[in-house]
């Protein structure tokens, strides 16, 4: 290298230095070629390991298997640990959507319910990745009705004998935890909301592996609805005795300018559509992957009493559908918006972290949107819909801790109000979700996926229950944690 001052040298010697420079940038050229040509190569390597995984992960979940009617208990026809079993989608083509929706379930005995959730959410979010947690003390078996919704196009993962349990510090949180006549009320609803908690955290973490994205987290009475402006609500909550804010709000509704205006109130309308519009900040929130939304309680006050109120809530549906059969359109009676129960949530899985979670109704804690899980409803897009449902549907075969008093205590709610927002009941509304679901699937099968299904298996608990009624102690825990008869 040359002393500093040489410039004489240089000029002097221009050859020379030239020729030694260009030497020098071609050694240099040669050491960045190299580089950029391995990092290219690491590139290429990393991403053929993330594709690999990712045909490894499809794989893995399209492999095919029937659903069979074998007690709960066989442990040759359930998931060993950590496994799943999945029913393979097909049928049905969808339309050109931005994406489509997850969903976690636990159930017990839910049989007569399912049907409906599942064609709802299908049609209305639009639903096509679900995975079940069947409870351990299930009489029931879902496998055929899902089974049924796994052909038309739905990918379903039943998770049965606690296969996703992790043991926590106490007694009741243990999967080997025994269930008897001295049980006492306390652990078992601790048990329960512990069987959440893992469940939920374990399908959140496989929907994360998976790479979906928008994941719903409610129970087969609550429905995610469209949260359409309703003209008795009222200020919104934040207001409170403030009269400017109120007329604030109540401008940016009758000029178009707030989000609820933007909802499409078409029947063919899709949650996942309104999302992709982004005119709702919420879902663009990075650090918010957890929305919680307003959950609101529908009474079972039968819209259909009266002959005029049977032919309201029958219109816009086809003749060869029963209304009364389906909880979303017989019942209109709820509580009012200003009046709301502990919200439910949607998550975006893509961004789960892995964590445990806190509770249903707000899993991801700060993750998760607002200070708890009681929503300000009017500055939201969607709301849930809570059925308490007929008495038929309500009630469960073996012990239920809710019973008949639950039933009646449940629906003596004051304040009610006639829900007047879903596009069927404006005086322009002649159609309807099912109208949509059997536009989707076709009539005679949109009959046999719900109605049909719904009324066998309403048949089958009623049989059930009389038949575990003759006779039946009260809290015979040990018929109902299926133990093995005493020798």
């Amino acid at each position: 290298m040359d002393p500093p001052g040489s410039n004489t040298t240089h000029i002097n010697n221009s050859f020379n230095s030239s020729s030694r420079r260009r030497n020098r940038c071609n050694k240099w050229e040669n050491y960045l070629f190299v580089a950029v040509l391995l990092q290219s190569v690491a590139l290429i390597v990393l991403f053929e390991k993330v594709q690999g995984n990712a045909r490894a992960n499809k794989l893995k979940h399209e492999q095919e298997f029937q659903a069979t009617n074998n007690d709960h208990d066989n442990t040759n026809d359930d998931p060993k640990d950590g496994q799943t079993k999945t029913i393979i989608t097909g049928g049905v083509e969808d339309q050109q959507l931005p994406f489509t929706f997850s969903a976690c379930l636990m159930i017990k005995d839910n049989n007569i319910l399912l049907p409906e959730w599942l064609a709802y959410h299908y049609t209305v979010l639009p639903l096509r990745r679900l995975i079940v947690g069947v409870d351990t003390l299930s009489h029931t078996d879902p496998k055929p009705i899902l089974n049924a919704y796994g052909l038309i196009g739905m990918n379903i993962s039943v998770w049965t004998n606690d296969s996703y349990w992790v043991d926590g510090r106490e007694a009741h949180e243990t999967k080997d935890f025994q269930i008897t006549n001295e049980t006492d009320h306390e652990a078992l609803r601790y048990r329960k909301r512990y069987r959440q908690k893992v469940f939920y955290k374990s399908c959140l973490q496989h929907l994360h592996d998976e790479m979906r994205t928008w994941t719903l987290l409610v129970d087969t009475d609550e429905y995610l609805a469209f949260n359409y402006y309703d003209e008795q609500e009222g200020p919104p909550t934040w207001c409170k005795k403030n009269v400017t804010c109120a007329k604030d709000y109540l401008k940016s509704i009758e000029d178009g300018t707030h989000l609820r205006t933007k909802l499409d109130r078409s029947p063919a309308a899709t949650v996942a559509e309104h999302i992709d519009k982004h005119v709702d900040e919420q879902f663009d929130n990075v650090d918010k992957p957890c929305i919680i939304f307003g959950r609101y309680l529908f009474v079972s006050k039968d819209s259909s009493s009266s002959s005029n109120s049977g032919r309201e809530i029958q219109r816009g549906v086809d003749p060869d559908f029963n209304a009364t059969l389906f909880h979303t359109l017989r019942y209109r009676h709820r509580s009012s918006l200003s009046s709301f129960q502990l919200g439910k949530p949607i998550v975006d899985v893509s961004r789960y972290d892995g964590r445990d979670l806190n509770n249903i109704h707000r899993p991801l804690g700060g993750m998760c949107t607002g200070w708890n899980a009681y929503v300000h409803n009017a500055a939201m897009s969607f709301r849930v819909h809570h059925y308490i449902g007929s008495w038929e549907t309500f009630r469960q075969p073996g012990f239920d801790a809710r019973g008949k008093d639950m039933f009646d205590k449940r629906n003596n709610v004051r304040d009610l109000v006639v829900d007047n927002t879903t596009p069927r009941y404006s005086p322009s509304g002649d159609s309807t979700w099912l109208t949509q679901f059997a536009k989707l699937v076709g009539k005679e099968k949109a009959l046999e996926l719900t109605q049909k299904m719904r009324i066998r298996e309403e048949l089958e608990m009623d049989e059930m229950i009389t038949e575990m009624g003759k006779g039946a102690q009260l809290h015979d825990w040990d018929k109902l944690n299926k133990k093995p008869p005493s020798k």
